[in-house]
């Protein structure tokens, strides 16, 4: 071919005459002695670099179009922020963090008027921001953890908070004094289940309780949600139970701050009296939840029940109770001042009921309690009031961003929780789906008669919680392994009965509660409360009601969540690129590597993977909530089965009186490692006699018991398992691969 009619329209050599296919290719230069021609290589590689520099000028004039919506990526950047500093092995250094932040604030400044670099040094900035709030709260609480059992002592404190649960009442008690433990070794507040007979002592006494008292709850496995973690933010730094009934002490004297939350307290629990002496069981529980934030009461049946259906963020005080809060006394302020004709001619009465509804609806939210949820509902009502009041419109997707950037400077330790997930991921993908769908649904609506109108407001219903369903997918199958399958159909019931029958009687109730005139109301709550508890369990009877997934792995979740946010934040076209991340999410959701052992953190419970892909535990008995954790973590519905006495019919694991013998690779041949050709041996010993000959002959022993002396080539004793948390092992042809909760060397401070 010419150079000339080359497609590119290279010119490499107008001079140089082109010898024949075959004799280039056997000579490799032409017959005067030139350079060759250019090789396809040359040519691919010069076509894929005007292709790059093509996509990269696109992207650019993209990112400038798209200039009003850059606002929306600063809280992402600061989650990436905060999400950076718990993905560390260690705590960094104090200083890390603001010495970061400044450099990128001063490389910013530097940056002069140069767009790209201003933009990704405004990127590093945002997640400085968020690295240092988090490293400063945490330098701030230094929340003390108990770091072994202690008890029976008599522990004295100020109860701060009363919780109701299913059996029994819990209590949290601030300023605690705790015997045999130093000042400086005492956690802000424990957290103590009292007796299922004794009463709740009033918010704000002084009790003295004789408990037993533990650490807060480890993770279950590693990768499982930290519940540790989140009692150092929260200030608690022990929990256990009572062995007596709370003792009255002398009060001490409290704060301003203190004497709020008392009286708070003691609002919420005379409400959940008030409830309590009309309905019972699990409506009364509901009501309660849904007229204080306590959602601590609700039988587990009933809870897993709301959870399959979908029906579970129906418990949650957010933007469906908020808005409803808001509208309601919004409207009735504006009709009340709207009857006074001189008022309503001579001032701004729709500013002054704007005004009205933020007062309510954060004295709503103190009253049920700060949660995330609640707080980004209150911060996005707050801001659209605050639009009434300067006479213009808001903006959904800023207000999200600004509600955003609020509670994560607030609250940043509740990124990693499924709470803020969860929230902020439905909302924003409903502000963005309802964004390229504003215009066709006006044209729709517009000069419809009631029957489009009806059609409409369930056809939104179903889209509302179609997209919510695809929105909070991944954060339901990364924290709970689970997705509801049905949670159209029972929303199409649940939010109705909640928005239009049960919101506004819980507001009648709050203005009928000081006149004692709330009973009949509580009464009919509880008939709505019925309707959710019997769609709940109706719909989560069905055949298939809920998908269950084995946990995903973070580059999976990562994945899906940026390829979400790129597909949401931007407007124009090339938001269709977030579609690549999340289709490579999905491929690798399913890969996602499974322990072949997981030891608990006290070592009494072990499961191990026989060659069928299938998780067996130790015990029927014992583990609870850690042993549940691994089987919905494993993709199935709950606790694993126990493995037969004996041991499992392949013959990878075979057990006596004194412990278990486990053999990873013998239906895996392709995994085992070339110095092990027979494959390798895991014995599991439960008493000391069995480490004699185990670690003679294993490669790995697994003890419950010490096993000071043992020659094996790994040993996991007591004390291993008390310094690192539960195990998770992965076999692999290289060797064994082990995760643990806690790393001793690296320590962070809530470990």
């Amino acid at each position: 071919m010419h150079p000339e009619a080359d497609p590119a329209g290279e010119d490499w050599d107008r001079e140089a005459p082109y010898l024949s296919t075959g004799s280039y290719l056997a000579t490799g230069r032409s017959e005067f002695g030139a350079d060759p021609p250019p090789s396809d290589v040359m040519r691919i590689t010069h076509r894929a670099l005007a292709a790059l520099a093509s996509i990269v000028a696109s992207a650019y004039v993209n990112l400038v179009e798209e200039r009003e919506r850059w606002v929306l990526w600063v809280p992402v950047f600061l989650g990436a922020g905060i999400a950076l500093y718990f993905a560390m092995p260690g705590e960094p250094p104090p200083w890390s963090g603001l010495l970061f932040t400044l450099g990128a604030f001063g490389l910013y400044l530097l940056a002069g008027e140069r767009l790209p670099l201003r933009l990704a040094l405004g990127a590093l900035l945002a997640l400085g921001v968020g690295f240092t709030a988090v490293e400063a709260r945490t330098t701030w609480l230094k929340t003390p953890i108990l770091q072994r059992p202690l008890g029976p002592v008599p522990v004295e404190g100020r109860v701060a908070n009363v919780e109701r649960l299913d059996k029994g009442v819990r209590v949290t008690l601030a300023d605690p004094h705790i015997p045999r433990l130093a000042p400086e070794l005492t956690p802000p507040a424990v957290r103590i289940r009292l007796r299922p007979t004794d009463t709740a002592p009033p918010a704000g006494t002084r009790v003295r309780i004789l408990a037993a008292l533990r650490p807060p709850p480890d993770s279950p496995e590693p990768g499982a949600y930290d519940f540790r973690r989140s009692a150092f933010y929260q200030g608690i730094g022990a929990v256990g139970f009572a062995f007596k009934t709370p003792e009255m002490v002398a009060p001490a004297p409290v704060g301003v701050v203190g004497w709020i939350n008392d009286r708070v307290v003691a609002l919420r629990e005379l409400i959940a009296d008030r409830v309590a002496a009309r309905l019972s069981g699990a409506p009364a529980m509901i009501a309660i939840a849904l007229l204080n934030g306590e959602q601590t009461g609700i039988p587990p049946d009933d809870l897993q029940a709301m959870r399959v259906s979908g029906l579970q963020h129906i418990l949650s005080i957010s933007g469906l109770h908020i808005s409803l809060v808001a509208a309601l006394f919004y409207f009735f302020a504006r009709a009340a001042l709207a009857l006074w004709e001189g008022v309503a001619l001579r001032y701004p009465i729709k500013k002054w009921a704007a005004a009205f509804a933020i007062l309510a609806t954060l004295a709503y939210m103190m009253l049920v309690g700060a949660q995330v949820p609640t707080l980004r509902s209150v911060l996005m009502t707050a801001l659209a009031m605050v639009a009434i009041l300067a006479d213009r419109s808001v903006l959904s997707p800023r207000a999200i961003a600004i509600a955003g950037i609020l509670c994560l400077l607030y609250q940043p330790e509740q990124l990693p929780g499924p709470s803020f997930q969860m929230s902020f991921g439905a909302v924003l993908a409903l502000i963005s789906a309802y964004e390229v769908l504003r215009g066709p649904l006006n044209r729709w609506r517009k000069d419809g008669g009631w029957l489009r109108r009806a059609a409409l407001f369930v056809g939104g219903l179903c889209l509302t919680s179609i997209i919510s369903t695809i929105a909070t997918m991944p954060f339901c199958l990364y924290h709970f392994q689970q997705v509801a399958n049905y949670g159209v159909l029972a929303n199409l019931i649940g939010i109705p009965i909640t928005e239009l029958w049960i919101m506004p009687l819980c507001l009648l109730a709050y203005v009928a509660m000081p006149f004692h005139l709330d009973g009949w109301i509580i009464d009919m709550i509880g008939w709505g409360c019925d309707g959710i508890l019997w769609t709940a369990r109706i719909t989560a009877a069905l055949p298939g009601a809920a998908l269950h997934g084995a946990a995903l792995s973070d580059l999976a979740f990562g994945l899906l969540v940026v390829g979400g946010l790129w597909l949401m934040l931007w407007r124009r076209r090339w938001r269709l690129a977030g579609l690549a991340p999340i289709a490579l999410g999905c491929v690798l959701a399913p890969l996602t590597p499974r322990p072949d052992m997981v030891v608990s953190g006290g070592g009494t419970m072990v499961a191990v993977r026989d060659g069928g892909g299938k998780l067996w535990l130790s015990s029927s008995r014992g583990g609870g909530f850690e042993v549940e954790t691994w089987g919905k973590r494993d993709g199935g519905e709950g606790r694993p089965p126990a493995w037969p006495t004996v041991g499992t019919d392949d013959g990878s694991l075979r057990c006596d009186s004194l412990g278990c013998l486990y053999h990873p690779d013998l239906y895996r041949p392709e995994r085992r490692d070339p110095a092990t050709p027979d494959g390798r041996l895991v014995a599991i010993a439960w008493t000391r006699d069995a480490l004699a000959e185990d670690c003679d002959n294993a490669d790995l022993v697994i003890s419950r018991v010490p096993a000071a002396g043992c020659d094996a080539p790994r040993v996991i004793g007591p004390d291993v398992l008390a310094a690192r948390g539960a195990h998770a092992l992965y076999f692999e042809r290289g060797g064994v691969r082990i995760e643990t909760v806690h790393d001793p060397q690296s320590k962070r401070p809530w470990d």
